[in-house]
């Protein structure tokens, strides 16, 4: 049986930080903002990177107050909320993509994404704290 070597991780995966200095300047400015603004919008909201990720947690970091984590690529600013099929989501722009993702952060309900990408994006910030809003009710 032959051993791969597994290539080592490129630096700027080893954490949030890294990953952060690592982007574009526009997606690390629309990074810390949104943060900024989540935090300012929300009570008992706490972060903590989880590797290369921000997650947002709703007062002490748990599989179940998770609400919203942050991934960042070179050129966009993905959103990770968690929403649920029973009840009716709100998002009158379409940002939200239809896709479902397989439960990588939240522990039930759905996991779904939307992105910021553009400069103009930094005038949906608001728009996307309205759609966090929606999944931080649904955390416990």
């Amino acid at each position: 049986m032959i051993k791969r070597k597994r290539k080592p991780l490129p630096e700027h995966y080893k954490s949030w930080e890294k990953l952060l200095k690592w982007v574009d300047k526009d997606v690390s400015f629309m990074a810390t903002e949104l943060e900024s603004h989540i935090k300012a919008s929300l009570s008992d909201v706490v972060t903590r990177p989880r590797g290369r990720y921000l997650c947002f947690y709703r007062r002490k970091p748990n599989n179940k107050s998770i609400f919203a984590a942050l991934l960042l690529t070179r050129e966009y600013l993905k959103v990770r909320i968690r929403t649920e099929p029973e009840i009716k989501f709100k998002d009158p722009k379409n940002l939200v993509k239809e896709k479902k993702y397989k439960r990588w952060f939240f522990s039930s309900g759905e996991e779904r994404e939307f992105v910021l990408n553009k400069p103009t994006d930094r005038l949906d910030l608001a728009y996307a704290v309205e759609l966090i809003k929606q999944s931080y009710n649904l955390s416990k």
